[in-house]
This record gives C-alpha cells, sequence and structure tokens, in this order.
C-alpha cells in the first residue's frame, strides 16, 4: 500500500493519461531505441524514418566522434569521480572550454553536465528577489524552473511580440528592481519559430536590461561563424550570456555559458549545479569537444547546407499536399524543426501510432508541453536525410492526418 503522497502524484490527470496509453501499447513517450540515432534509427526492434532527433548535424555517427569519444574513455576511465568544484575537473574540459570561447570569440566559458542544469545554475546564480526577469512565455522549461529556484520576480511576455516584450519591460521597471534580465531563446524548441534577436536586443539596451540568449538547439546552424542566431543577426555585442547545448547540433550531452571572465568566474563560484553536480564524464566531454571542432570545418558549413535544404523540402512537400507546418518564419529563415499542428491530444498520439506503424518515427507534444488544443507533431530533419525518405515521410504523413481527420468526423 502506497503512502497518500504517492497515490497523489499517481492520481495527477497527466499520469493517468500516460498509464492508459501505455496499458494499451499506444503511448509515444519512453520507446525503446535499439540503434544510434541517424535518419534511421530501430525503433521497437524494427528500422523507420528517425524525424524525431535533435541530431541536427548528424555527427552522433561521425566516425571522428567516436574515434574521439573512444580515446577519451581509455585515456580517462569511464567516470569523473567528482564535481567541477573538486576532483571533477579534467583536462578535456578546460581544452573544451578554451575552444568554446575562441570560437565565441569571449573571455572564458564554463561548462556543465546537462543543458538543463546550466539554464538552472546560471539563473538562480544571476538573479534573486530583488531583481526582475522578462521572459517570452515559450521560452523552455529549464529557464523558466531556473527562475523558480531563483525566487525572483517573473514578468512573460507574448511569444515573440516585440510590444508585448515593452509592455513587460514597462512592468518590470515600475517594480523599481534592482537589474533586470531579458531572457530569450533564439530557436524555440517546439514549434521552431526564431526570436526577433535585433528588436529584443534594442528594447533589452533600451531598458537597461541584461540579455541572456537560449541557443542550444541554433548553435552549428545560422550564422557565418555557425555559432548560431546571435552571430548571424549580429547581435553578438548586445547579448551579455549566452548559453548553449551539447546535446543537439553537438551530439553529446551537457551545456555551456560564454561571455565575460567576470560571469564566469562568479558561475564557477555559485552556481549550484556546477558545485554539487558531478561533472561530465570523459566520453560527453570529448564528443562534445570533437563535434564542435567539427561544427567549425567545410564539412560542418556543408552540413548545416544540408540540413537547410532537408527543412526547406519537407516544408515544400507537407504544403503541396496541403498541410499547414509555419513557425512564424520570415521569408528568407528556416529552422530544422517543422511543426504540424493536430489540435486535439487524442488526435495526435493516434496519428503518430499510425506514423510509427508506417515506418515514420515523430515528436508529438500534447498539453501542457504546448497550450491546450495545440498538439503537434514535432518533426526535426538532419543533414542526413535523404530527398526520398523526406519525399516518403511526407505522404506517410498526410495519409496519417487524413485517416485520423475521418476517424475524427464519424
Amino acid at each position: 500500500m502506497n503512502h497518500p503522497l504517492i497515490d497523489r502524484l499517481a492520481a495527477d490527470d497527466r499520469v493517468r493519461l500516460f498509464s492508459s496509453l501505455q496499458d494499451a501499447g499506444q503511448s509515444p513517450y519512453y520507446r525503446t531505441m535499439h540503434s544510434s540515432s541517424g535518419a534511421t534509427s530501430n525503433v521497437q526492434g524494427v528500422d523507420r524514418i528517425m524525424l524525431g532527433s535533435n541530431n541536427y548535424l548528424g555527427l552522433a555517427n561521425h566516425p571522428q566522434v567516436i574515434e574521439a569519444t573512444t580515446e577519451a574513455v581509455r585515456r580517462f576511465g569511464s567516470a569523473s569521480t567528482g564535481s567541477r568544484l573538486l576532483n571533477g575537473t579534467m583536462s578535456l574540459h578546460e581544452e573544451l572550454e578554451a575552444e568554446i570561447a575562441d570560437w565565441f570569440g569571449t573571455e572564458d566559458a564554463l561548462c556543465f553536465s546537462t543543458g538543463y542544469q546550466t539554464n538552472l545554475g546560471t539563473l538562480a546564480a544571476l538573479v534573486g528577489g530583488r531583481d526582475a526577469v522578462v521572459i517570452d512565455e515559450f521560452a523552455h522549461a529549464s529557464l523558466r524552473d531556473g527562475l523558480r529556484m531563483a525566487r525572483t520576480s517573473v514578468h512573460p511576455f507574448r511569444h515573440n511580440d516585440l510590444s508585448a516584450l515593452e509592455e513587460a519591460l514597462v512592468a518590470a521597471r515600475g517594480e523599481s528592481p534592482d537589474q533586470i534580465l531579458v531572457v530569450v531563446d533564439s530557436l524555440y524548441s517546439m514549434e521552431g519559430s526564431l526570436a526577433p534577436l535585433t528588436g529584443v536586443a534594442d528594447l533589452a539596451r533600451e531598458f537597461g536590461a541584461a540579455l541572456m540568449v537560449d541557443e542550444a538547439h541554433a548553435m552549428g546552424l545560422y550564422g557565418p561563424t555557425r555559432r548560431g542566431r546571435v552571430d548571424e543577426t549580429g547581435t553578438v555585442d548586445a547579448v551579455d550570456v549566452t548559453m548553449a547545448s551539447f546535446s543537439k547540433s553537438s551530439a553529446s550531452c551537457g551545456g555551456f555559458i560564454t561571455g565575460s571572465a567576470e560571469l564566469v568566474t562568479g558561475l564557477r563560484v555559485t552556481a549550484r549545479p556546477m558545485i554539487f553536480s558531478t561533472s561530465s564524464v570523459p566520453a560527453a566531454t570529448a564528443s562534445s569537444l570533437a563535434s564542435i571542432r567539427l561544427m567549425r570545418t567545410d564539412e560542418g558549413a556543408r552540413r548545416t547546407d544540408a540540413v537547410r535544404r532537408n527543412s526547406i523540402l519537407l516544408r515544400t512537400e507537407l504544403r503541396g499536399k496541403g498541410i499547414e507546418c509555419d513557425s512564424g518564419l520570415p521569408d528568407d529563415s528556416w529552422s530544422p524543426i517543422v511543426p504540424v499542428p493536430v489540435g486535439d491530444d487524442l488526435r495526435a498520439v493516434h496519428t503518430w501510432n499510425l506514423l510509427l506503424e508506417a515506418g515514420v518515427y515523430t515528436g508529438v507534444a500534447v498539453h501542457p508541453a504546448v497550450p491546450a488544443a495545440g498538439a503537434i507533431l514535432r518533426l526535426c530533419v538532419t543533414a542526413d536525410h535523404t530527398e526520398e525518405q523526406l519525399v516518403g515521410a511526407a505522404v506517410s504523413i498526410a495519409h496519417a492526418l487524413a485517416a485520423t481527420r475521418l476517424d475524427a468526423a464519424s
């Protein structure tokens, strides 16, 4: 018999829905992968087109990354065995941080074990109860959870709406805080939209606010040096705190902050995940370093261009079949994340299962990850997808949506 505390957890509506889908063999979550993540992956024992992975540049299987990872395990072993504060800082960590600072043209960088910990620790260290934070309503959960941990005053604004951002800044300034921080993602992880960084930076500067940009999904894909959207939009000098993740284009695990020496030293001493978590293991650190070095090469540029072409191809194929897949992008922009609105949560789950049977694995987002009645199929393209795979996937998506539309009408 469970304690009432556990029974209360099990009674949560999200848990009940998950359990019912799991019992029926229809849950799109916690499916078992039996291979590495590439253009195709073995899901539940069957090879399927993989449109649910953040392995945008296809580096998770790159021979140079695999070799660097293997060599790091041979040299350093399987574990780091301590926090960065104590015995957990390896020469690999310092090498990785130096590579990042050189790439971004910053004074220093600091690597965390996960991207989630990076945002959690940074925000909890940067701001407190006497400050105010203005944040996009679609910002990643790790950013919002970091603000909860900081116990600061939070002013969310409508997604990508500069007028709403200005209103939120006025409200924040009205509290007479010690400092104001504006926080945005550069590329939003669910719908694939891009932040209007030039306008955001201008408003932050006008109000004397610091600016933090999460480049987790954009690093390696945008800008002349492929550092991300800040690089592409020329807003480098306006950004005080740049965050990015190693678990997307760099095909590993972890995250980092880069910026001034004072920022990094301050986080090194005060960010709780840095002090109280075991540092990233040799394999993850080495694969991050090898991936970033590849991203900076001509091969990295070619892979980035392949992602862009594949994103445009998939969107073109879907739109040609009358399927909405709009991320609110300007005409000259693109995103590796292609959202397909479905609406009803259960219809989205049904559609996902039909696609899985057809040999296509996609992401699916339901409430509360997206607004109520705003369920989507979340499609992610990589550099390694072929035209045949993407054209075939678009056909399967059209058939699955048509089938679930008929089911809903009957």
